[in-house]
């Protein structure tokens, strides 16, 4: 080892070579060369979709839906299943102008679900819109599930504008009483 100039020992002796640096490069290189086109190939736009929601602002109500014979459609979570209310104007010759009819359906499960919905999207094809109303104890998942029961069925597409409804929560008798005024005694 050879001295340093001022006298003192050096640290890193000169004839020590570096290390070769082509392993390790080869391996990132390798991993690249199988990482890339895996995650290409495994990877598609449909996961990281998402639900596109247009909502109206503060004090604004929901743009109106084009006339047509399906005036309001609402599909309710119910312990049997699903109730679909349908206003349908009625198009006999006696009916005057803007009668409806408010028909009822009990759908006990999806498939039948979307089988009524095709049939009265047959009947106004323009219609996009409907209600979903479901139960207070509906989970997140149920619920988006239900959305895209409602959009589009085995038949094709029903109707891609899905409005919320907030849930209703049971009876008044659930209601935590109210504290009783000041100078008064509980019942």
């Amino acid at each position: 080892m050879r001295p340093h100039p001022a006298g003192l020992p050096r640290l890193f002796p000169d004839d020590a070579e570096p290390p070769d640096a082509r392993p390790a490069l080869l391996s990132v290189v390798a991993l690249m060369i199988v990482l890339v086109p895996m995650v290409l190939l495994t990877s598609t736009g449909e996961k990281a979709t998402g639900l596109a929601l247009g909502l109206p602002g503060p004090g604004e109500d929901l743009p109106p839906e084009l006339p047509g014979p399906v005036e309001s459609l609402r599909v309710q979570r119910v312990e049997a299943g699903f109730l679909v209310t349908a206003g349908v104007r009625r198009t006999d010759v006696l009916a005057s102008a803007g009668d409806l009819e408010q028909q009822e359906l009990l759908a006990p499960d999806l498939p039948a679900l979307q089988a009524h919905l095709a049939s009265l999207k047959a009947l106004d094809p323009a219609r996009q819109r409907l209600t979903l109303a479901p139960a207070p104890t509906s989970t997140a998942e149920q619920v988006v599930t239900w959305m895209d029961a409602v959009r589009a069925g085995p038949q094709g597409e029903l109707y891609p504008q899905v409005v919320l409804e907030a849930a209703q929560v049971g009876p008044a008798s659930d209601a935590v009483p109210a504290p009783a005024p000041p100078g008064e005694d509980a019942p």
